[in-house]
């Protein structure tokens, strides 16, 4: 649990004193990080028309204060009565303001005293403390430099110190008042830091881990449920209770993959209601006409959003007003989940290839509908504008040659028809939907459902030659019946053993003849089929469908019942396959289904039919 979370100028913790655990390591800032920090700040400076509000943000400071068993524990480094802050993430950043500070104190001398500067004591180095509170005086003297070359901290320390030094030599000399008065400054156009306070009772070196060991940052969800849990004196416990509850209650329903999967963020989050907070900050922004200013009050960093609730909880009068703006976006989310075709609608928008460089939920929380139907209007309206190069003259106009992504997101929007059909079919009961969280993590090919080419029988080893004429006998031996036992009868030593396809029963000698006679045998009993795609209509929309493309190319071009065979037995295994995909393997979309073992032209021809009925809203 946090103790607090607040803004804090600089100038607030140079009365602080702050104390570095032995868990942690040691001061290693480099040359590159001071000179990138000193060029944002002197940016900062420089940027012209800022208000009294505008400030420089530098990442959270995580600190504990020292209870005073602990202050016991570390009597050795006499601790009077004053409060310690244990710091358990940001020493980076204390050490170098500090040593910046020094480095201004030191320059500025004959013009300002400075008296006050923070107090920095290492529990593992005690001598740190002595030398970064006088680090000017070793810096300039032949003897303390040599304390710099004992010990990997004062090193680094000083290759900071000579940096800061190099770089101010740079600049005009009024710079430098002009750091001193940005660093000390309490309100106007001062530096701050976001000061992250946890409980006494919590464990530091726990807490240290979570920030620093994979490098978990903290999150601007946990930054501002800092802000709303904090203690104040002024909110209730039962305000918090039901803020806290209520938080939960939302990040668990987030956590679900299907309602995650329908919204589809295109940034990933460590705590899910960030979303949220991301979109009203989003809307925020959008309502201002000046978005400049709006990005210079709460900057462009990874932190702004935090920046803006934290103002926001703070101009409020009442806690409750700030929160139910979540509750409300959040309800918002819930009832176009809760709506068939709003939930596969705004799912396919969002989840589609090469989808547009925008935001869909943002736009559609910007707008008011006055009815549902208005919403789903909207969104027919928007995929039309989106897939109108699939059709020409109120038909299909893609095939095989086309565009390949276009293709998918066609399937894709057939399999989001093909589920609203359902639900629509079920009088009221909602339950058929598209899982877009298992959708989009297949990658998909685009399969000729039935086979584009023959296999080129003597390119085949023999491994894969018993594995066709297998599944040959599976799915056409029954129907062509004698001919086609007969024609396999000279590669078995034994027909009536259990399993009769071992390697050790056959007679290898001739599998080649064997082969070859049997996949003659079937291809013509396929050919007299009157009925059969030709080789150019095999490209068309009609022939196609989408499949995971480790399944696809697992069979390659096989036969169309041998395909529809292994999708089945893929899917009993529970492999997710799109329905549309399996609908067209189990014939769904065909008017006759007497011939299951083959597809053919007026399969071709019923599917394409029903497919351009499907899209027809979608049609212009």
């Amino acid at each position: 649990m946090n103790k607090g979370v607040k803004l804090e100028a600089i100038a607030n913790l140079l009365n602080k004193n702050f104390l570095i655990r032995s868990y942690q390591r040691g001061y290693r800032w480099d040359e590159n990080q001071v000179n990138d920090l000193l060029t944002d700040l002197k940016d900062f400076i420089d940027q012209p028309n800022k208000s009294e509000e505008e400030f420089y943000c530098l990442q959270p400071i995580v600190v504990k204060r020292l209870s005073l068993e602990e202050k016991e524990k570390l009597k050795r480094l006499a601790f009077g009565d004053e409060v310690i802050y244990e710091v358990i993430d940001g020493q980076q950043r204390i050490t170098t303001i500090t040593i910046i500070l020094n480095f201004l104190k030191e320059i500025l001398k004959e013009q300002i005293v400075i008296e006050q500067l923070p107090s920095i004591t290492y529990e593992a180095r005690e001598e740190s403390k002595k030398i970064l509170s006088h680090i000017n005086n070793y810096i300039n003297s032949t003897d303390g430099k040599k304390e710099f070359d004992n010990n990997i901290d004062f090193y680094h320390m000083n290759i900071v110190y000579s940096t800061i030094s190099k770089w101010f030599k740079k600049i005009e000399t009024k710079y430098q008042i002009q750091f001193l008065k940005l660093l000390t400054s309490y309100k106007i156009n001062c530096v701050k830091v976001i000061w992250y306070e946890v409980e006494e009772k919590e464990n530091s070196i726990e807490v240290f881990r979570r920030f620093n060991v994979g490098k978990i940052p903290l999150t601007n969800a946990e930054l501002i449920k800092a802000l709303l849990l904090k203690e104040n004196e002024s909110v209730s416990n039962t305000i918090k209770f039901s803020i806290a509850k209520e938080w939960q209650q939302i990040e668990n329903q987030l956590q679900s993959k299907f309602f995650w999967g329908f919204l589809k963020p295109s940034k990933k989050y460590a705590s899910r209601i960030e979303y949220i907070f991301d979109l009203l900050f989003l809307t925020a922004k959008n309502e201002k006409d000046d978005k400049i200013s709006f990005d210079r009050l709460y900057g462009t960093d990874k932190h702004n959003v935090f920046r803006y609730f934290s103002d926001e909880i703070k101009k409020s009068s009442d806690l409750l007003t700030v929160w139910d703006k979540v509750n409300k976006v959040f309800e918002k989310l819930l009832q176009w989940f809760n709506h068939s075709q709003h939930y596969h609608y705004i799912g396919y928008l969002q989840n589609k290839e090469e989808r547009r460089d925008r935001n869909i939920i943002f736009d559609l929380l910007s707008q008011n509908f006055e009815t549902k139907d208005d919403l789903t209007t909207k969104l027919v309206n928007q995929i039309s504008d989106e897939c109108k190069s699939y059709f020409k003259d109120r038909t299909i106009a893609l095939n095989y040659e086309s565009n390949k992504s276009s293709l998918r997101n066609m399937f894709f929007l057939l399999n989001i028809e093909s589920y609203i059909h359902l639900s629509q079919s079920s009088k009221g009961e909602e339950i058929y939907r598209l899982p877009f969280n298992l959708y989009s993590s297949v990658n998909y090919d685009i399969e000729h459902i039935d086979s584009q080419a023959e296999k080129d029988k003597n390119a085949l080893k023999t491994e894969a030659k018993i594995e066709l004429l297998k599944d040959l006998e599976i799915d056409y031996g029954f129907e062509i019946g004698d001919n086609f036992t007969g024609s396999l009868l000279p590669l078995f030593k034994d027909l009536e053993i259990d399993n009769k396809w071992e390697i050790d029963n056959l007679i290898l000698e001739t599998l080649d003849s064997v082969f070859e006679l049997t996949v003659i045998l079937v291809d013509d009993f396929l050919e007299k089929d009157t009925d059969k795609l030709n080789d150019k209509e095999k490209n068309n929309i009609g022939n196609l469908t989408v499949l995971n493309d480790s399944i696809n190319r697992s069979y390659g071009n096989s036969y169309f019942n041998t395909k529809r065979r292994l999708i089945i037995e893929e899917d009993k295994k529970g492999v997710y396959i799109p329905i549309a995909t399996k609908n067209v393997f189990l014939k769904y979309f065909s008017g006759n289904t007497k011939k299951h073992t083959r597809w053919s032209k007026s399969d071709a021809n019923n599917y394409q039919a029903q497919m351009t009925t499907s899209f027809e809203k979608f049609i212009k």
